[in-house]
């Protein structure tokens, strides 16, 4: 009705004040009578209180809304009844508002419950905690790995599991770790990985935690059974030509079954004892040296680390090795991104007996080819440095690929097979990778460092 909207009420009542203030000025000077002017001034007083209720009436409303705002309370609506079409329009603004408001809440609660489903049913143990120690997520993984049905502090890991603890507190942002720890009497290798973040000002550490050792037996069987295949290979190439040799010698030097005099030995069968006796000496020569070449590998070097400008290091190994590739008419240029603020903590001789391995690998796959070329490039990404070796030769077979770090795995026929896997460690050794990149043409060797630029 119109006569209750929020505009008509407004107006009667300023024009009640305004008639009552001109009644007032009025009485005081047509009249005089002294209760006249009072009237009107008590009557514009009340008006005026009037007024000022009926406005924080209807800003009550208002009020009210926004409170259920502030209290997470999207139930209420602002009913605009009966106070005109202004009132109209902000009802249905704020309405829309609330029903926004509830579709908001609606999702953030079912991406709350499904965010927390997939924690409950995720393989991965996971442990959020504050910087003061309070535990706030411990998943079911988490609890089932550490026996623990929960925690309300990590300070409790530390009297169970005094290595996860200091793992737990001492680890970066976005570290990675292996962790051997004892359970009940087992003992588990547990990959860590952690999390740092802050919300609402509140610093948390998130801990995953995943036990790898069926991978690690995994691996450790698949690389011990390539290992032995290659170990007998190499042991059956040496055996079998001296089995055959000592065969030949015992057919030589026996007959029926009795040892032959020596005036019965021809010059020939002389020679040919002779013969199968050095042929099977250098056997056992190569097989004493395939020995000492599987023992000095796995003799784990120990590093000398120093501050070393890669590029300056890089340019000395391309100086000693310039003449060889020039005598095969092979092209060994180096391309540098950055040049001496590049520095790594490294041990410079196995870096440089790195580098000379994978240079003379590719030497030796581009001999005989025209137009041979090998890439040194020297990469800054991140807090990585990068050592790439490339070259335009006819590059590692698809189904060998997976087999060159193998110790004693090689297709040469005078090498050892000891190179890329020793280069390998090497790198190991400095925290860093190596690692081989199919290419449609040629090879590329990438060397990961970490580093500083």
């Amino acid at each position: 009705m119109v006569f209750k909207t929020f505009r008509f009420q407004m107006v009667i009542r300023v024009l009640g004040i305004g008639l009552s203030l001109i009644g007032l000025f009025w009485s005081l000077y047509e009249t005089k009578f002294l209760m006249t002017p009072i009237v009107f001034s008590l009557l514009s007083a009340g008006q005026l209180m009037a007024l000022i209720y009926y406005v924080e009436n209807s800003t009550r409303e208002l009020n009210r809304f926004f409170q259920s705002f502030t209290d997470r309370d999207y139930t209420k609506s602002f009913d605009s009844e009966y106070k005109g079409k202004a009132f109209t329009e902000i009802s249905n603004t704020f309405n829309q508002m609330i029903d926004a408001f509830k579709k908001l809440n609606i999702e953030k609660e079912e991406y709350y419950q499904y965010l927390k489903q997939v924690n409950e049913h995720v393989e991965v143990s996971l442990i959020s905690f504050k910087a003061n120690g309070k535990v706030d997520l411990m998943n079911k993984a988490a609890q089932r790995l550490l026996k623990k049905p929960l925690l309300y502090s990590i300070d409790a890991v530390a009297n169970t599991y005094p290595e996860l603890y200091t793992a737990f507190i001492s680890m970066k942002s976005g570290e990675k770790r292996l962790q051997k720890t004892e359970i009940d009497g087992e003992v588990f290798s547990l990959a860590l990985v952690a999390k740092k973040f802050k919300l609402s000002g509140v610093d948390y550490t998130l801990i995953a935690l995943q036990d790898i050792r069926q991978e690690l037996q995994a691996n450790e069987i698949d690389a011990w059974q390539k290992l032995i295949r290659v170990l007998t290979h190499e042991i059956m190439n040496s055996m079998t030509p001296v089995l055959s040799l000592t065969t030949a010698i015992g057919h030589l030097v026996t007959e029926e079954g009795k040892a032959k005099s020596a005036a019965q030995l021809s010059n020939e069968d002389v020679s040919d004892i002779h013969r199968s006796i050095s042929a099977i000496e250098n056997r056992g020569k190569g097989l004493l040296s395939f020995v000492n070449a599987y023992r000095d590998y796995t003799k784990i070097p120990e590093l000398n680390l120093e501050n070393v400008k890669l590029s300056q290091l890089v340019e000395e190994v391309k100086l000693l090795l310039d003449s060889d590739f020039k005598k095969e008419n092979i092209s060994l240029v180096f391309n540098a991104a950055y040049q001496d603020e590049l520095e790594v903590q490294v041990d410079p001789k196995l870096i440089s007996q790195v580098l000379i391995n994978l240079l003379k690998n590719a030497k030796e796959a581009l001999a005989g080819q025209l137009n041979g070329k090998v890439a040194l490039s020297l990469i800054q990404n991140g807090t990585s440095t990068i050592i790439e070796i490339s070259d335009n030769g006819p590059g590692i077979p698809p189904e060998i690929q997976d087999q060159i770090f193998i110790p004693f795995f090689t297709t040469k026929k005078l090498g050892n097979g000891i190179g890329l896997s020793l280069s390998n460690q090497i790198i190991k050794l400095h925290g860093g990778e190596l690692s081989f990149l199919p290419s449609e043409v040629g090879s590329r060797f990438v060397v990961r460092l970490v580093g500083k630029g």
